[in-house]
């Protein structure tokens, strides 16, 4: 009988990032481990669930229904594109969710910003079942896994239960410094493999999707220069955006969500596929968007980042951990810092497509390969961490399918 891998994370959010990620390590994980039967669980959280699905109705734009468009664009990607098991007791409370799993599949595998210590709205509330709680026999990996945004204060007066969490874990591959450091901390089990890896979208095979063709009946003129948009929120600094680049001649495009300063609005038009491709036919980007910038550097786009989270220190910023790994920090701005001036923004970002080829580009690709080669021996580590596992399980005469 065929083992059985199970992936849970937020795949099912209308957000290229997410959906990039969680097909990137299927990818990853069915090429290493062919032997497997290895799909994403079509779980939804509820409160995340209920979430998005009220993004639908946001009417107050030029393109009312942009969100709707939006949503159902997702839902015939993921059915078309990513293997999914839709077979497990959907409606369950999550501690017989956990014990339908440990009885169903032999390893679970959580990734992406799933471990936000956090009590807000956009997030599922702490302690969410991608921490996978309940203590079970099957081996639990966290690949890419991100606690970035966390409530500090929450974190330390939850720190035995994170330390419990996390001493259940055979194998954790934290995203960033912070979810790394956080990891170290409190996790007191001295066996198993704790280690930085890169996010899994760095080993995304580009597709062909001939996005330009679609950019180009939808009136986009690829031989003027265009400004990619990933920000929204803020319509001082869109304003701002607008008229710098327009007085250039740019088009503005927005990639993801809605912005009204845009000429062109793609969100709700472009798959995942032909949002990653697209990147490359930008002149310069500005985003707020972690996947954003990455693509951004697949693509070598000449680019500048905005921190999203504005509240956040340096030490806490994904965007800003993940540029410093390239040495780019020159293309992060938070908006919130007490020194942030939109006009000397708006200068710096043309001082950086300006010397892009020179200065910033060179030193990207070499990086991104690195960064494959760290992905191929993590999962080679991954997989003796399991026959180690297995090996206990024999010694301690327990029955199992599971096989690395």
């Amino acid at each position: 009988m065929q083992s059985k891998m199970r992936i849970l994370s937020f795949h099912h959010i209308p957000n290229n990032g997410a959906f990039l990620f969680a097909y990137s390590l299927l990818e990853l994980l069915q090429q290493e481990f062919g032997s497997f039967d290895i799909k994403i669980l079509d779980y939804k959280s509820s409160r995340l669930a209920i979430y998005e699905y009220l993004k639908r109705f946001k009417v107050f734009q030029k393109t009312p229904l942009f969100y709707m468009m939006r949503a159902r664009v997702w839902e015939t990607q993921l059915k078309t594109h990513l293997d999914l098991d839709h077979n497990f007791p959907h409606f369950s409370r999550e501690k017989t969710l956990q014990e339908y799993f440990s009885k169903e599949y032999d390893a679970l595998v959580v990734g992406m910003d799933t471990w936000c210590v956090i009590n807000g709205t956009e997030r599922p509330e702490f302690p969410n079942i991608y921490w996978l709680p309940k203590k079970t026999a099957i081996p639990k990996i966290a690949y890419g896994i991100s606690a970035y945004n966390s409530d500090m204060t929450l974190v330390r007066q939850s720190a035995g239960k994170i330390e419990s969490y996390l001493n259940d874990f055979d194998v954790i591959g934290a995203r960033d410094h912070f979810t790394y450091e956080l990891v170290k901390k409190h996790r007191s089990r001295t066996d198993g493999l704790v280690e930085m890896i890169p996010d899994p979208t760095f080993t995304y095979k580009f597709v062909d999707t001939d996005v330009v063709s679609k950019l180009q009946l939808l009136g986009i003129d690829l031989n003027r220069p265009t400004l990619g948009l990933l920000f929204f929120g803020d319509d001082l600094l869109s304003n701002q955006i607008l008229s710098h680049y327009k007085a250039k001649g740019y088009q503005i495009l927005a990639m993801s969500m809605y912005n009204a300063v845009a000429d062109f609005n793609l969100g709700h038009l472009l798959t995942p596929f032909e949002w990653a491709e697209a990147f490359r036919y930008l002149s310069f980007c500005i985003s707020d968007r972690f996947h954003g910038t990455i693509f951004c550097l697949m693509n070598q786009t000449p680019f500048i980042s905005l921190e999203k989270e504005r509240h956040l220190p340096k030490s806490q910023s994904k965007i800003y951990d993940l540029l410093t790994k390239f040495r780019l920090e020159t293309c992060y701005k938070n908006p919130a810092d007490e020194n942030f001036e939109i006009a000397s923004f708006l200068a710096l970002a043309d001082e950086i497509e300006a010397s892009w080829e020179h200065i910033f580009k060179p030193s990207i690709l070499p990086k991104i390969d690195v960064f494959k080669e760290e992905h191929a021996q993590f999962l080679q580590k991954i997989k003796i961490e399991l026959t180690r596992i297995l090996r206990q399980l024999i010694k301690k005469h327990k029955k199992t399918t599971f096989s690395p």
